[in-house]
């Protein structure tokens, strides 16, 4: 287990210190998180370009800044108990940068001054850092963060800390003795990272006053075991329960939305997770290495959602009943030479079908009934794009279908390396699709190279004919029963418009030419 925290942190460890009294972090998808990082990268607190001078006094280490100062190293490893002084060289102690106390391995006690406001609660908390190559095997020591009575900031309660007004839930030191949730009824949000390693905890039960629960708030807590949300909960924010390993069920009660990137990340124990009807976004990596996910030949699924891949895998044709494709489940896919969407997906994460630095050309066959913006984006590979459903709703930009591909063989860096003299192959991307369908109209309007493809007979979208195609068709005809059929325009093999005897016909043929 100890080996784990390690490696945890590693993972873990990123980002900017920032006052929690604004924090309000819930991002679900990779762009969320992505301008997250961003904003918070803008409001930085020291800013990064600051000059400032390294004292040392008593057992801390500061930076001292134009008018304030940040605590940033404890001198002191074999420390038990922290009190940091409000001031250094009558410059107020404002927060603390770059886990200050990462190496005492015997610290038990924080005590914070009033004004001490900008530190992030993993950092402040963390005695468990390692240095490179280092064999030591360091746990979670704190037990208690106290405040004065007169912090205008912050207040303890049940050994808990929280916002003065009590309505945010700040953080729970890793090492205190709580094995199940105790929040105030005051609280409506959980902070970041707010039980961050919190080894005791075996059971999270949410109470219905929580409105929000910020990212990684259950992050690498290794004994968790059952975890359950309230119905004000509609998004499971990223990383929220990473490397819960020991997590065995987890009980939703909201309309979830969205489920964020990394979520249930390494939750092996996690065999029976059914994601809710509702969810329309799953989040990149949100299910790498949970025990409920499927591997079907190199595709894997969680339900009826693909969510990731393995690396040797040369062609991904997904599964007939498949509903959603994850953020990015398909991001940096090389060696894949075709991907196959069946008619029954209907949300997409962004950049969810992305093969880039790929040595060979792609395929996409695109059977669903939308296209959205950033699904294709970054396809950087695919020279062909074939669309099977006339209807398709394409999002109406330039960038929804990349004009150009490049692919080639990767040496170093971002370098294509081939046999011809320029190490690239390059040209236009084509567009397939039927005579006066939403893929013309696209193309035309965009200048893109289209060509049109006949109908196939494949009435239900599964990728190939079958005589269900030919039942349905006839079932059609008779009855003018269409519930299952895809495309009605995938039937009309002579290309006049109507469906009728001579299509039945023709596409009996086809049958028998196949099968022959």
């Amino acid at each position: 287990m100890k080996k784990q925290i390690c490696m945890i942190v590693a993972v873990l460890c990123f980002g900017i210190s920032e006052p929690l009294t604004v924090s309000a972090v819930e991002a679900g998808t990779y762009e969320e998180l992505k301008a997250m990082s961003a904003a918070l990268e803008a409001e930085a607190f020291p800013d990064p370009e600051a000059k400032y001078t390294l004292v040392t006094e008593g057992d801390f280490e500061y930076r001292l800044y134009d008018g304030f100062a940040m605590l940033s190293e404890c001198k002191n490893t074999d420390i038990t108990e922290a009190e940091i002084p409000a001031e250094v060289q009558e410059l107020p102690v404002v927060g603390c940068i770059d886990s200050p106390f990462g190496y005492c391995r015997k610290l038990t006690g924080i005590s914070l001054p009033d004004g001490f406001v900008h530190f992030r609660w993993d950092e402040l908390i963390n005695t468990f850092t390692v240095r490179a190559g280092s064999k030591e095997e360091p746990m979670p020591t704190v037990e208690s963060v106290t405040v004065s009575e007169t912090n205008p900031d912050f207040t303890v309660e049940d050994g808990l800390l929280y916002s003065k007004d009590m309505k945010t839930l700040i953080g729970c030191p890793p090492a205190l003795e709580r094995k199940s949730l105790q929040i105030s009824e005051q609280t409506e949000r959980i902070g970041d990272y707010a039980f961050y390693v919190c080894l005791p905890l075996e059971t999270a039960v949410v109470p219905e006053h929580i409105k929000h629960i910020n990212c990684n708030a259950f992050s690498a807590c290794l004994n968790l075991k059952y975890a359950e949300l309230p119905e004000s909960i509609t998004s499971v924010s990223g990383d929220m329960f990473f490397y819960c390993e020991s997590l065995t069920e987890v009980v939703l009660h909201g309309k979830v939305q969205t489920i964020g990137y990394g979520a249930f990340n390494h939750c092996k124990s996690l065999t029976d997770f059914q994601i809710p009807e509702t969810v329309t976004q799953v989040g990149w990596k949100a299910f790498e290495d949970a025990g409920c996910s499927e591997n079907a030949d190199g595709l894997h699924y969680v339900q009826n959602w693909l969510v990731g891949f393995d690396e040797a895998i040369t062609g991904a044709p997904i599964r007939s009943g498949t509903k959603g494709i994850a953020e990015m489940a398909m991001f940096a896919s090389g060696s894949i030479t075709y991907f196959d969407v069946p008619a029954t997906v209907a949300h997409f994460g962004m950049r969810c079908i992305t093969p880039v630095l790929s040595e060979k050309p792609a395929l996409v066959y695109f059977r669903a009934a939308a296209l959205p913006e950033l699904a294709l984006t970054s396809a950087k590979s695919v020279t062909d794009i074939y669309f099977f459903n006339t209807d398709c709703e394409i999002f109406d930009s330039e960038k929804t279908i990349p004009a150009e591909y490049k692919y080639g063989k990767k040496e170093t860096g971002d370098l294509y390396i081939s046999d011809t003299e320029t190490g690239e192959h390059t040209g236009d991307v084509v567009i397939h699709g039927y005579a006066g369908s939403t893929a013309q109209s696209y193309a035309e309007k965009y200048g893109r190279r289209f060509e049109a493809i006949r109908p196939s007979g494949d009435m239900n979208g599964d990728g190939s004919l079958q005589i269900s195609d030919i039942v349905m068709l006839q079932k059609l005809l008779m009855t003018g029963e269409s519930a299952q059929i895809a495309d009605w325009r995938a039937a009309d093999l002579n290309c006049d418009g109507l469906l009728n005897a001579v299509d039945l016909s023709l596409i009996k043929r086809n049958l028998l030419e196949f099968t022959d």
